[in-house]
């Protein structure tokens, strides 16, 4: 039972994390809200898209004539992971994008969801058939729950961070998981069939330490899809991938699209003057400044000069 669990655990932290943290992510880009409530929108229904199809076909290839082969399996899921961490990069330097997180949502999903439904079906039909085999499915939906539980904390923990270092955090473990799922990707595309023997020696046996079939290897492997050996052409693609990729989520800038240094400054600063001139030199500004030469002003000045006039010149006649 446990290593159903275990199963269910692995197939849903990656997913529920990066959802969450993409989740994150796009709710604190600096587009407008209306356009990242649109992205956030998206994101949740590619997601939940995703759920109906990986059901349907574990169901077709549980109960169906034909089965789907365990190689054929890890191609398709190969080519997942790579579409899915491509999706997950671009909408995260280009901002929040409804079609584009909508997508991205879908592919996270389907990446895992293949064979989770295989799984998932298969423990279905042995509790159906076997007596007192109900156990290893419901241990299994167990590990989603907690799966989708781990997703929603880090999401709610990330999100009460200050903005700046919110987008630091989720940034980081983005490209992290991200990279991990382009390598595992790369590593199904090698058991699958159509990268072969590429640099198919394992890099490093880390042996029992991260064995899947425990819980720190079944985190770890959710996490980072860390397996026990990893290839040589596994781990160059996550260190290839994982090294600009955090160098962009801990810049300045970020992986988003920047903003000049100082506009938000400038355009207060540029608020405060239009404030202070419209009540200095607005309509009231120039007329007092100008004075005789204003509207009222000037009839005003006007006949005061006249009338001044007429005055010296009156007392000038009557001297002579």
């Amino acid at each position: 039972m446990l290593a159903s669990h275990l199963t269910g655990l692995r197939g849903g932290l990656e997913a529920a994390l990066l959802l969450g943290l993409l989740a994150v992510w796009l709710a604190g880009d600096g587009a407008s809200p209306g356009r990242r409530a649109s992205a956030s929108r998206y994101l949740w229904a590619g997601a939940g898209a995703a759920v109906l199809p990986a059901l349907a076909a574990g169901w077709l290839f549980t109960y169906g004539e034909r089965e789907l082969t365990p190689e054929a399996v890890r191609a398709v899921g190969g080519v997942l992971s790579v579409a899915a961490a491509g999706c997950v990069t671009w909408a995260v330097l280009r901002g929040p994008g409804g079609r584009l997180a909508g997508v991205t949502g879908f592919l996270v999903v389907a990446r895992e969801g293949l064979a989770t439904g295989l799984f998932l079906w298969a423990a279905v039909w042995a509790a159906r058939e076997e007596a007192g085999s109900a156990g290893p499915l419901g241990v299994f939906l167990l590990g989603l729950a907690v799966a989708a539980l781990a997703g929603w904390a880090v999401h709610a923990g990330v999100r009460r961070l200050p903005a700046a270092r919110r987008r630091v955090w989720a940034g980081g473990a983005l490209a992290v998981v991200a990279a991990g799922v382009l390598a595992r990707g790369v590593r199904d595309l090698q058991d699958g069939g159509p990268l072969g023997g590429v640099l198919a020696g394992p890099a490093v046996e880390l042996g029992g330490a991260v064995a899947p079939d425990r819980w720190p290897g079944a985190v770890l492997e959710g996490v980072f899809n860390l397996p026990p050996d990893p290839s040589v052409l596994q781990v160059t693609v996550w260190v290839l991938y994982l090294v600009p990729a955090l160098v962009l989520a801990l810049a300045p800038v970020g992986f988003g699209r920047s903003v000049p240094v100082g506009v938000e400054e400038q355009k207060k600063t540029d608020a405060r003057a239009g404030e202070g001139a419209g009540s200095g030199a607005g309509p009231r500004g120039p007329e007092a400044a100008v004075g005789g030469r204003g509207r009222g002003g000037a009839d005003a000045g006007g006949e005061r000069l006249r009338d001044g006039a007429r005055r010296d010149g009156g007392r000038a006649d009557g001297d002579a």
